[in-house]
C-alpha cells in the first residue's frame, strides 16, 4: 500500500481553532516557568538543547504513525532557508533565552522579549522584505516604548542588562525566524509539520553538540527527566501541532493577538509558581506594551487586506 500523504484533514472551526491557539500559548508561556526551575539544576545549553531535541523525536513519531514512512517533504530550494531556520529558531534563539533567563527574572526577561518581535517585525518589514509600515504601526512601536519606559523606573546594570539584553537578541532570532519562514511556506509545497520537525532536529542537535562541547554533561534525577518530557513534549511538540492546525482557520491578526497575550500570561504565572514580584509598574507597563503590540498586529492586518483588495481588483480600464 502506498504511504500516505500529509492531508490534515477539515480546518476547525473558528471557536475550536482559538481554543487551541490559547492553550498553545498558555503551554508556551508556562515554558518560561518551567525553564526557570530546571535552570537550577540543568546547565542552560544542554537543557535548551534536550528540549528541542525531544520535541523534534516526538513530532517525528507523530508523523510515522499518522503518515507512514514518507520522506519529509521538502520544495527544491527550500533547503537552505531550512538549515537557517534550524539554526536561528532552535540553536541561537533557545541558546540566548536560556542563558538570559538564567541571568534576569522570568517577568522582566519575557516582557523584553514580547515587547521586542514588534519591534524587530516594523524595522525589518521595511528593510528586508520591503513592506511599507504604515503610521499606525509606528504608533504601536511607539506605545510600545513608552511601555518599556514604564516597567523600568530606573536604567537596568549588571546582571540584568546582560539577561535582557539576552532577551532583546532573542527578539531579533524570533524577527529573523519568522522571515525565514515565510519563505519556506510561501509556496505551500512544503508542509507545516515538516518546516517546523526539520529545522527542529537540526537546530537541537548543533545546539547539543555546543552544549557537549562547553558545559559538563549533568546526572539527571527523576524530577528533570520529567521536566524535560513536559517542554519537549507538550510544550513543544504538542503545542505547535495544535497551533499549525489551529493556523488552518485563524488569520494572522487573531493569531498575533492571541500569541501577544504571553506578556500577561508568564508574569501571572511567574507570581503564582515563581513568587517573583509584581508591582504596579510592570504591570501598567505590561498593559501599555500589550496595547501596542496589538496596535502593529491590527496595522499589519489592515495593510495585508488592502494589498488584497488592490490586487483582486486588478489595473483599471
Amino acid at each position: 500500500m502506498g504511504e500516505r500523504t500529509l492531508r490534515e484533514g477539515r480546518p476547525p472551526s473558528t471557536s475550536a481553532a482559538v481554543g487551541l491557539a490559547v492553550v498553545a500559548t498558555l503551554l508556551w508561556a508556562s515554558s518560561f516557568i518551567y525553564i526557570k526551575i530546571g535552570l537550577e539544576e540543568l546547565p542552560p545549553l544542554t537543557f535548551a538543547a534536550l528540549r528541542y531535541l525531544i520535541g523534534a523525536i516526538a513530532l517525528l513519531v507523530y508523523r510515522l504513525v499518522r503518515y507512514g514512512r514518507m520522506p519529509p517533504q521538502v520544495e527544491r530550494g527550500s533547503a537552505k532557508w531550512m538549515v537557517a531556520l534550524g539554526l536561528v529558531l532552535y540553536t541561537f534563539v533557545p541558546a540566548v533565552m536560556v542563558l538570559g533567563l538564567d541571568e534576569v527574572d522570568t517577568v522582566t526577561f519575557n516582557f523584553v522579549f514580547q515587547a521586542g518581535i514588534p519591534l524587530v517585525l516594523a524595522l525589518t518589514a521595511g528593510l528586508l522584505v520591503k513592506e511599507p509600515t504604515s503610521g499606525w504601526e509606528w504608533v504601536g512601536v511607539g506605545v510600545v516604548i513608552a511601555g518599556m519606559y514604564v516597567f523600568f523606573p530606573a536604567v537596568p546594570a549588571g546582571s540584568e542588562a546582560l539577561g535582557i539584553a539576552l532577551a532583546a537578541l532573542a527578539a531579533c532570532g524570533i524577527g529573523a525566524s519568522n522571515l525565514l519562514q515565510r519563505k519556506i511556506l510561501r509556496n505551500g509545497k512544503t508542509a507545516a509539520l515538516d518546516a517546523t520537525l526539520i529545522p527542529m532536529a537540526l537546530g537541537s542537535l548543533v545546539l547539543l553538540e555546543i552544549a557537549v562541547a562547553v558545559e559538563s554533561w549533568p546526572t539527571f534525577t527523576p524530577q528533570t527527566v520529567l521536566l524535560l518530557l513536559i517542554l519537549g513534549v507538550v510544550n513543544t511538540a504538542f503545542a505547535f501541532t495544535i497551533w499549525h492546525h489551529a493556523m488552518r482557520t485563524l488569520n494572522a491578526l487573531h493569531a498575533g493577538v492571541i500569541a501577544s497575550a504571553q506578556i500577561i500570561e508568564v508574569a501571572i504565572f511567574a507570581w503564582l509558581i515563581l513568587d517573583e514580584e509584581l508591582t504596579a509598574d510592570r504591570i501598567i507597563g505590561s498593559l501599555v506594551v500589550l496595547g501596542g503590540i496589538l496596535i502593529v498586529h491590527v496595522s499589519r492586518a489592515m495593510a495585508a487586506r488592502r494589498q488584497r483588495q488592490d490586487r483582486d481588483a486588478g489595473p483599471k480600464a
